[in-house]
């Protein structure tokens, strides 16, 4: 990749173009990735890509109005400038529409592998292979319906009239395999796993591979399910779509402000059984979206969004917390093709002080839910939908796959009835997660 001094002076001149044309302050936000990725369908090697792009956004304030433009062309970086001026001047006043004055940040370590710039698309042809080769040395039944490794270089800059001047580098390795296994007519339910690192020394596709496979093979046979009204054990994959995304929107300060988050109004009050801790970290050593800085340039740091189930923070930009009159925490979130967002980085539940298999133990009735497909409103907390890869639990065992099961009920219920954590987590995307036992689910067996 290129050197700092380039992809500044980028947003230098940007800066300085977007003034010339009117604004009164200008951000600008100019990112360079590389990514090279190699798919796999269907047990074979499908895809290879490599692609770079340096994309530069510009965000130009006039009279507390607003407008955005990018552009991915150096020859059209005035035109853009200009264009962002003029979608100010026809867009609302708003008196929070200003920038913030930069504050100090401390670098991050380990984001960025050197030796990840001689990572080629043959090196991922290799690890695709790998991940092909161990499928079928495990068990001939598994098939590799989709799988992928993935090399990403990213490049990060961020100026703005207000004197701020952030650069930051880093690499990311990111690989999963989606498997099913078949014996004669019998097929299993679809298994997913997920990891990734910042180094090439870390880049490791076996845990992977195999989780993936023994979940497949783990779900062949599976029979017609019960229907009856109890506890349901979701996976780290499974408390994602139920439970996480609800926590993220609830949480998010852009919903409060709008009046979309019944919790924006709840902090200091309990939302949740005791047991359960979330915490969002920008900083964490190894987390997938670690960083620095945010999308406008604030430091990155650790916060705390329930404790022992009560609601403790927010997540802002500088827009929400002004117009919140509360701290910015450092969540813009986004690229340079948008204006800023809002968005948990590293967010992680914390992991009780109980093994999953003793979760299961104290299960009478149960199901557990590897995957879950369906929806799950985030505003007024309903999900319903198919529990994939589930196993009827019975007497504290698991008793035998099942299929065709259908799960519904209320997410704002369900983290009430939290009733266990356990202390082992996985890594899903950028998100770290145990599993979770929650009570009094619908469970529908067709």
């Amino acid at each position: 990749m290129g050197n700092s001094s380039e992809l500044r002076e980028r947003c230098q001149q940007a800066l300085e173009l977007t003034k010339k044309h009117g604004a009164d302050e200008v951000e600008i936000f100019a990112q360079t990735a590389q990514t090279v990725a190699v798919d796999v369908e269907n047990n074979d090697l499908h895809t290879t890509s490599s692609q770079q792009e340096t994309m530069i956004g510009i965000r130009a304030f006039v009279n507390q109005q607003v407008g955005f433009a990018c552009t991915n062309v150096d020859e059209d970086l005035e035109t853009a400038c200009a264009d962002a001026v003029q979608l100010a001047k026809g867009s609302p006043r708003d008196e929070h529409n200003l920038l913030d004055s930069p504050l100090p940040v401390t670098p991050v370590q380990e984001i960025y592998d050197t030796n990840a710039e001689s990572f080629s698309a043959a090196d991922a042809v290799g690890q695709a292979i790998r991940i092909l080769e161990l499928a079928e040395s495990i068990d001939k039944r598994i098939i590799v319906g989709n799988a992928s490794v993935s090399s990403n270089l990213v490049e990060r800059c961020i100026a703005n009239s207000r004197g701020l001047d952030q650069f930051e580098r880093s690499s990311l390795f990111t690989y999963f395999a989606l498997t099913t296994a078949k014996d004669g007519e019998q097929v299993s339910n679809m298994a997913f796993r997920f990891d990734a690192s910042h180094f090439v020394r870390d880049l490791d596709v076996e845990p992977v591979i195999r989780g993936a496979s023994a979940d497949a093979l783990g779900s062949l046979g599976a029979g017609r399910g019960e229907s009856f009204l109890g506890p349901v054990i979701l996976t780290p994959e499974a408390v994602g779509p139920i439970l996480g995304s609800l926590i993220t929107f609830q949480l998010n300060g852009r919903n409060a402000l709008r009046g979309a988050s019944r919790w924006g109004k709840a902090l200091g009050n309990a939302i949740a059984a005791p047991l359960l801790t979330v915490v969002d970290d920008g900083r964490l050593a190894g987390g997938v979206a670690t960083s620095a800085f945010d999308r406008e340039g604030t430091p990155c740091a650790r916060l705390v969004l329930i404790e022992n189930g009560v609601a403790k923070s927010l997540m802002h930009n500088a827009y929400t917390a002004r117009a919140m009159t509360a701290s910015n925490t450092g969540h813009a979130s986004g690229s340079a093709r948008s204006i800023p967002g809002i968005g948990p980085s590293n967010i992680s539940i914390q992991p009780g002080d109980v093994r999953k298999d003793d979760l299961i133990a104290d299960v009478q009735h149960g199901l557990l839910v590897s995957r879950f497909s369906g929806s799950s409103n985030p505003i007024s907390g309903d999900f319903s939908g198919v529990a994939k890869a589930a196993y009827l639990i019975k007497d504290g065992k698991l008793d035998r796959p099942v299929t065709g099961t259908l799960i519904a009920g209320n997410a704002f219920e369900a983290l009430q009835s939290l009733s266990g954590i356990s202390s082992e987590t996985e890594r899903v995307f950028a998100s770290t997660l145990p599993y979770l036992r929650i009570e009094n689910i619908s469970i529908t067996a067709e």
